[in-house]
């Protein structure tokens, strides 16, 4: 497997990991000791679904990507940056909360956490960005004919 491809899978891989993310548990909330989950929000929920169309827009810089476009490629990495941008700038406030929490109201020891989803956003967001970055440093396209 030649480089061009491994990065063209890779990409494929974060656009997958993309998707599901968005329709993942992002964060939960808990109370109690036993941890009861009092509310918990997707990926596509808590953001409107913006990795969503990242991941649509990846997939086809993908293709472009893999047919030589040095344009697509430099693309898949900011496509890959702005969806660890989703996710640390939106997402990771919201894993981490705690007193200023609705449930924080009812339930002294209401706390969020990150749930699959999250972890999901930033692997789909890295490897976005080590693909975009890889077929950047391939270059461009193949030798004309």
């Amino acid at each position: 497997m030649n480089a061009r491809r491994l990065a063209g899978a890779l990409a494929l891989a974060a656009v997958v990991l993309l998707v599901i993310a968005e329709l993942t548990t992002v964060f939960e909330v808990t109370v109690g000791s036993l941890e009861v989950v009092k509310r918990s929000s997707t990926g596509g929920q808590n953001h409107g679904y913006g990795l969503l169309i990242i991941a649509v827009v990846a997939a086809a810089m993908t293709l472009a990507a893999l047919r030589g476009g040095r344009a697509p490629a430099v693309a898949l990495l900011a496509l890959g940056a702005a969806a660890l941008v989703i996710a640390l700038a939106i997402d990771l406030p919201d894993t981490r909360a705690s007193g200023q929490l609705p449930e924080a109201l009812a339930y002294e020891d209401a706390q969020a956490r990150a749930g699959t989803g999250f972890g999901l956003e930033l692997a789909g967001g890295a490897l976005l960005c080590v693909a975009g970055g890889l077929l950047v440093a391939l270059g461009g396209g193949r030798k004309p004919r």
